[in-house]
């Protein structure tokens, strides 16, 4: 009857220790979430990883999906997000990609597009921050990432 006790005793401990290890890994994953900010209801709705011509960094392929909730034409685009990576650099939009999506929008109509960034390799986590470059006073918005492989 004891060895029976004691193997439930540590099956029991097991799975504890396997659950609060399970508990222990916080990570975040805001992709397909949709976050409000200067009347634009902005979704990050997909992250690639791509490789890049230079071999310690690699490109992520942000697709955004930019609603204007507001009275007047607005607009949004690429530049207007950057990338924190886990050493709290940041990281503007790769400039030499011509796909990178931003124009106007209309009155309750929609932008869909992405936006590519070139960052260091061996990310298993980064920050897309909302920060448009106006003199305007405008809200700042984030989404926490955790990196796909590619």
């Amino acid at each position: 009857m004891k060895k029976k006790s004691w193997m439930t005793l540590l099956a029991l401990s097991l799975t504890l220790v396997a659950i609060m290890i399970g508990c222990g890994k916080t990570t975040s994953n805001d992709i397909g979430k949709t976050r409000t900010a200067n009347d634009l209801e902005i979704t990050l709705s997909n992250v690639e990883m791509k490789d890049s011509n230079n071999d310690n960094k690699q490109m992520a392929k942000i697709d955004f999906s930019v609603k204007n909730i507001g009275k007047e034409v607005s607009g949004a685009g690429a530049g207007d997000f950057v990338i924190q990576t886990e050493d709290g650099k940041k990281h503007q939009v790769y400039g030499l990609n011509a796909n990178n999506f931003g124009d106007e929008i209309a009155e309750d109509k929609m932008l869909k597009g992405s936006g590519y960034y070139e960052i260091p390799t061996k990310q298993k986590q980064f920050t897309v921050l909302y920060e448009p470059n106006t003199e305007e006073s405008m809200d700042k918005i984030a989404w926490m990432i955790t990196v796909p492989s590619k």
